[in-house]
Formats: structure tokens, sequence, C-alpha cells
């Protein structure tokens, strides 16, 4: 048996362990024993939910990028050098979705203090 032929089983092998998972998962999501409600949604400041691009960029980007590595490597025998610029694409993207996630839990800058937003609070406390 040549290294060649060892390699093309081996990744054979995971392929088909891979796609079991890939199968085990959705067969689970269509039985709704796995929601995907709030896959690519996020809840505003206000409360309303609306859709994510920073989402949806990421799992686009993690699912080619993903699957274009599988294609190459199964074709090369071996796993293949990724560029540098794919890896800064997905760290962009990656960024992106943490900034935004950030950005989406705060709502809005923290006022600063002594401001009239802060004062507020205290004086309908003080009046109770």
């Amino acid at each position: 048996m040549t290294l060649q032929t060892l390699a093309f089983w081996g990744f054979a092998v995971v392929g088909v362990i891979i796609l079991g998972f890939a199968a085990t998962i959705l067969w689970k999501v269509v039985n709704d024993d796995i929601s995907l409600d709030g896959l690519l949604m996020e809840t505003g400041p206000d409360g309303a939910r609306k859709a994510s691009l920073s989402r949806f960029q990421l799992l686009i980007f993690t699912f080619v990028f993903a699957g274009l590595f599988l294609l190459l490597s199964i074709e090369a025998g071996t796993f293949v050098e990724i560029p540098t610029n794919v890896l800064s694409l997905i760290g962009i993207s990656s960024g992106s979705y943490v900034v935004s996630k950030a950005l989406g839990k705060n709502g809005k800058a923290a006022p600063k203090s002594g401001t009239a937003e802060e004062s507020k609070p205290k004086q309908a406390e003080e009046r109770s």
C-alpha cells in the first residue's frame, strides 16, 4: 500500500465521519431537536429582532473557506497551506462579528458622569 493510497483512505474515513455528524445534526434540525431561531438574528437595543449581516458574513466565509480547504486537501492528498490573506479575511469577518456583538450589548455609549442623563434616575429616587 502506497502512502498516497493510505492518505486517500484516511481522508475518505474522516470524510465519512464528518458527513455522519452533519447528517445527524441535519436530522435533529429537521425534527426540531435543535433550534436555529437565533442563528442569523440579533436583538437590538429596543428589543426588536433583526437580521445580522455580521453573523451571515461569518457563517458564509467559514463554510466557503472550510469547503475549499477540504476540497483542495483531498485533491492534493495532503493538507494545503493556507494563504495569509485568506486568514486575514476570516479574521476581519470574525472581528466584525465581535464588534457588532459588543455594540449590540451596550446599545449606546455610556453617559459621562455628571450629565443630565445620569442625574435623572437619582432625582426620581430622591423624590420617592
